[in-house]
């Protein structure tokens, strides 16, 4: 085990410095216990983005039980609501590490008959149980699982590769009247201004900025590009 006797915060701190040295792990972000975040000193981007929201737990676990309590955390919170959602969940713990595509589980959050308000740290409620076995196959099938000992290049090679910037295609994030000004706002900073119109000229013909908003929401099945 790399981390042996490590205690979570230790933990965290090691496995930031160790893999996430270029990035901002300092962001906090709800009771999610790890968060990756692009630098805030990129000029580029517009604020600080969330690239891995994470559980971490010390010595050895069980790393997919830790990622249902994530999604416990994150549904409960409705966190995805006050945040721009990450490309990847995760978890780690002293041995190894996963990573999750968060477009995989999202599903999951819009379930209408499930009660969040459990406590996600406690494996034992019916909660857990019945979303560990809704989810139990997506992440099987989907989790990408690295030891640190065994995989350490892979794990840089992954995080170098995947982690970037403005990367497109990782996330998209489903519209619904809990985060619609949300992202309204986003819209607002990141794409108005890549659109050639002149917005006093479009307004006095009776088009807004909320007219081409819209416009983005319907044009792929109500997701975001």
């Amino acid at each position: 085990m790399k981390y042996n006797n490590c205690r979570e915060e230790e933990l965290k701190h090691k496995v930031a410095k160790d893999y996430f040295g270029k990035f901002d792990c300092t962001k906090i972000i709800g009771n999610v216990d790890f968060c990756v975040s692009v630098p805030s000193s990129n000029k580029d981007i517009a604020e600080q983005h969330s690239l891995l929201w994470a559980e971490a737990k010390r010595g050895s676990s069980d790393i997919y039980k830790s990622i249902v309590q994530l999604i416990l955390t994150i549904g409960r919170e409705r966190t995805f609501d006050r945040y721009l959602p990450p490309p990847y969940l995760g978890a780690f713990d002293g041995e190894k590490i996963a990573f999750l595509p968060y477009n995989e589980i999202q599903e999951v959050f819009y379930i209408n008959d499930f009660n969040w308000n459990v406590a996600p740290s406690d494996h034992q409620t019916r909660e857990f149980s019945l979303l560990y076995d809704k989810v139990k196959s997506i992440i099987e099938q989907k989790t990408l699982l690295f030891y640190f000992l065994r995989d350490d290049n892979e794990i840089k090679e992954f995080i170098k590769s995947n982690f970037v910037a403005g990367k497109s295609g990782l996330t998209k994030i489903k519209i619904d009247k809990n985060n619609f000004i949300f992202v309204y706002n986003k819209w607002l900073q990141s794409v108005k201004p890549t659109i050639a119109v002149n917005w006093d000229v479009a307004k006095q013909k009776g088009i807004i900025d909320g007219d081409f908003y819209l416009a983005d929401l319907l044009s792929e099945d109500n997701l975001t590009l």
